[in-house]
């Protein structure tokens, strides 16, 4: 099911379930700019109130990787909970604005405890398909996280059976959203565009749910 669409509001202000004596003054980012870098100590939760924002994380191979995307109503910032430090970079793709939270008061407030407990879970959950997918051939996991983020943030397309994806993800960014090379993306759009199941381009790709489907099963048969 598809979300609301993602649209910026003429003010930013923090959602209902921040009461009005915890939610502390709100952060706007721009495109591009850092809401915090890892390795340095958590002190705040953050919950997105408009935008989409990228973690990025190192590998072992010396290059950064996409760990999850994150949009209205997710919640940043989870290391404060034990005061530990930022495991991950965040990075707004669009222009974004959170509201901090001191964690000590978000977890002696019922709703906002059981609020940041359901975000960890989704946070898991999707962590825990993404990890599945690794072993997919990379035109799978390409096809995975289409699919994901058009269930997420997608919005209504003029063509009835398209979803149009408002994410100004490069391919360098799907690269490392999937753990593959830029030239790879490029080739992967490109057989997707002429299936017809992606159309557009950076920032306005129209996905064909049904037919990213059909190619996830397709790549994957390919390697069977």
């Amino acid at each position: 099911m598809l979300t609301e669409p993602l649209t910026i509001p003429e003010s930013c202000d923090a959602l209902d379930i921040v009461p009005a004596t915890l939610a502390l003054p709100t952060r706007t980012l721009e495109s591009n700019a850092t809401l915090y870098e890892a390795d340095r100590n958590a002190s705040s939760l953050y919950i997105v109130n408009y935008g989409v924002l990228k973690a990025v994380v190192p590998t072992s191979l010396g290059r950064d990787r996409i760990a999850d995307l994150y949009g209205p109503g997710d919640i940043l910032g989870l290391a404060a909970l034990d005061k530990a430090d930022h495991p991950e970079t965040v990075i707004a793709v669009h222009d974004a604005c959170l509201t901090p939270i001191d964690p000590a008061q978000a977890m002696n407030d019922r709703k906002l405890r059981d609020y940041v407990m359901t975000s960890m879970a989704r946070q898991i959950r999707r962590a825990r398909e993404m990890l599945d997918e690794a072993e997919m051939p990379v035109g799978a996991r390409v096809t995975r996280a289409l699919l994901r983020l058009a269930k997420r943030f997608g919005q209504p397309s003029d063509d009835t059976q398209g979803v149009k994806l408002p994410l100004a993800l490069t391919h360098e960014d799907l690269a490392d959203l999937t753990g593959s090379s830029r030239v790879t993306i490029t080739r992967i759009l490109g057989e997707l565009r002429n299936e017809g199941v992606l159309s557009g381009t950076r920032g306005v790709y129209v996905a064909d749910l049904e037919g990213l489907e059909k190619a996830t099963d397709e790549y994957v048969m390919q390697v069977l």
